[in-house]
C-alpha cells in the first residue's frame, strides 16, 4: 500500500538522548522476553546487557516464577508542556514527568504541539534526569480562522516551514469552527506535496464527523481521536489507516461530570501507576464543569469503536498525556484499560459480570460490555487481546515513531526493556505496572530503591 510504504520511508529519529545512558552490565537468568513475531513470550532464556545493547539471549533452565520482559513501549502523542491538571509544567516538574513515562514502561515518546523541545537536550544532561528519548513532531497546522497563540507552537493554514531538527511527522488540526475549515481540495494537496517531500501528513480530527470523513476521502494514512457514530468506511478504507483512538481524553471528560466515580478511578489508578499514586493522585479537582456544552456520550465512540473490527488491526498507541486528568504513565494505563474492555469479547463474559454492568457504565459502554474495572479473572479472549495491545504499544507504535530498538528485544538490538514479576497476560492488574526500567542498558526506573542509586 502507497501509504504505509511512505509511512516507513518518513521516519526520522529526532531523539532527545536521555540522561547519561552509562551501560551497565546486566546478566538475567532464566527470564522470559516478548517475542514480537509469535506476539507471545519466550522459552527461558539467559539475556546479558553491555554497552547498552543485548550481547546475548541463550536458551536456559526453567525456574519457578520468573521475570518477564517488554520492549520499551512508545507513545505516538504527549503533551509535556501541559501537567494534566490544566495548567502548564514548569521546570521542576519536568523530571517527574519523565520519570512518570518510564515507570510505565515507556521507552519512546512523541510531543505534539509543544514548544520547540531542543532546548531540553542540555538540560536533561546537565540535571542528570532520566528521561525517555523523545522526538517531535512538526507544527501543528491549524485553520487560519483560529488564532495560533502566542509562542507560535502552531502553523496558521496549511503554509509553513519545515524544521529539520524534528521529525517528518506533520499534524493537520481538522476540527471545524463555525462550519469553517480546510475543504477538501486543500487537504489533498497539502497530502500529496507532504508525500512528494518524504513527509507524513497526520490527521487530527478531535472526532468530528466531517474531520474524520475528510480525511478519509483525502487519503490520510494516520487518524488520532475517536471515530464518530455514522462516519462511512469503505472497505478499502479499514485497511489503509492508522489509527490512535486517545479514547482517554473523552473518557476523563465524561467523569467529570461524575465526580463520585471520578474519583474512585483515581483510586484505582494509584494502584495501577504507583508513580502517579506517590506523584499525583489527589491533585485533581473533580468538580463537575459549569459550562453547559453538549457532550458526546463515551458510549458513542466506544460502540463505533466495537462495530468496526477492522480497524481493530491498524490501531496505534498515543495516550494524550497532557490532557486534563491525564498524566505521563498514568494516560496509557486510562487508555488501556478502555481497549482492553472495548476490545474484548463480550460473548466471552460471564452473565455474571454483565449483571454488575449498570447505570454509569451502561452508559460508558453500553450493556454488552463488562465495566472499566480491573479484570478479576481471565476469560478465554483475555490473553489474545492483551497480545494485541502489547503489539500496538511495540511494534507498531515503536515504528511509528522511529523507535531505535523497533520495539523488539533482539540481539545486538538496543537493550529498552521494562521487567515485570508476574506474566502480563494473565494477572488481574493487567500489562501494567511493572517493576523497573532498563533504557540503552541502564537502570532508569524501579519500584524499589536501589543501592546504587541509579533509579527513583
Amino acid at each position: 500500500m502507497k501509504n504505509r510504504r511512505l509511512l516507513s520511508l518518513t521516519l526520522f529519529l529526532s531523539a532527545i538522548t536521555p540522561t547519561i545512558l552509562l551501560s551497565q552490565s546486566l546478566k538475567m537468568k532464566s527470564v522470559r522476553i516478548w517475542d514480537s513475531e509469535k506476539a507471545n513470550f519466550s522459552g527461558f532464556v539467559d539475556l546479558e546487557v553491555g554497552q547498552g545493547k543485548i550481547l546475548s539471549i541463550k536458551p536456559a533452565v526453567p525456574k519457578p516464577n520468573p521475570e518477564f520482559l517488554l520492549p520499551g513501549f512508545c507513545d505516538a502523542s504527549v503533551t509535556l508542556s501541559a501537567n494534566g491538571q490544566g495548567g502548564k509544567t514548569n521546570l521542576s516538574e519536568l523530571s517527574k514527568v519523565f520519570l512518570g513515562f518510564l515507570s510505565a514502561g515507556f521507552s519512546h515518546v512523541e510531543s505534539v504541539g509543544d514548544p520547540n523541545l531542543n532546548s531540553l537536550q542540555p538540560l536533561v544532561l546537565k540535571s542528570k534526569w532520566n528521561a525517555p528519548i523523545l522526538t517531535q513532531s512538526q507544527k501543528p497546522h491549524l485553520y487560519s480562522e483560529l488564532e495560533v497563540g502566542e509562542g507560535s507552537n502552531y502553523h496558521s493554514g496549511l503554509k509553513g516551514n519545515f524544521d529539520p531538527k524534528r521529525n517528518s511527522h506533520t499534524p493537520i488540526f481538522l476540527k471545524e469552527k463555525e462550519n469553517r475549515g480546510f475543504s477538501q481540495t486543500e487537504l489533498f494537496a497539502k497530502r500529496k506535496e507532504l508525500e512528494s517531500n518524504r513527509k507524513l501528513a497526520i490527521a487530527y480530527t478531535f472526532a468530528d464527523k466531517t474531520s474524520w470523513e475528510d480525511a478519509l476521502d483525502t487519503g490520510f494514512s494516520v487518524i488520532f481521536h475517536p471515530m464518530p457514530e455514522g462516519t462511512n468506511l469503505y472497505r478499502t478504507q479499514k485497511r489503509d489507516f492508522l489509527w490512535a483512538p486517545l479514547f482517554g481524553i473523552l473518557y476523563l471528560q465524561e467523569l467529570k461530570r461524575n465526580p463520585t466515580l471520578g474519583k474512585e478511578e483515581e483510586i484505582l489508578w494509584g494502584t495501577l501507576s504507583p508513580y502517579f499514586g506517590k506523584v499525583w493522585k489527589g491533585n485533581l479537582g473533580w468538580e463537575e464543569p459549569s459550562e453547559n456544552e453538549s457532550l458526546t456520550p463515551f458510549s458513542v465512540y466506544a460502540s463505533a469503536f466495537r462495530s468496526e473490527r477492522e480497524t481493530h488491526s491498524n490501531l496505534l498507541f498515543a495516550s494524550g498525556a497532557g490532557h486534563w486528568g491525564l498524566f505521563p504513565g498514568q494516560a496509557a494505563v486510562v487508555e488501556v484499560r478502555l481497549w482492553e474492555n472495548l476490545l474484548q469479547e463480550s460473548a466471552n463474559l460471564g452473565e455474571s459480570q454483565e449483571s454488575e454492568s449498570k447505570g454509569f457504565w451502561d452508559s460508558l459502554f453500553g450493556k454488552r460490555t463488562d465495566k472499566i474495572l480491573p479484570t478479576h479473572r481471565d476469560v478465554d479472549s483475555l490473553p489474545a487481546v492483551r497480545r494485541r495491545l502489547i503489539q500496538t504499544l511495540t511494534e507498531k507504535t515503536c515504528q511509528y515513531v522511529g523507535a531505535d530498538h523497533g520495539g523488539r528485544i533482539k540481539l545486538g538490538g538496543p537493550a529498552h526493556f521494562s521487567i515485570l514479576t508476574e506474566n502480563p497476560l494473565k494477572r488481574p492488574s493487567g500489562i501494567f505496572p511493572i517493576e523497573s526500567m532498563v533504557l540503552g542498558g541502564k537502570l532508569v526506573y524501579t519500584s524499589k530503591p536501589t543501592k546504587e542509586g541509579t533509579a527513583k
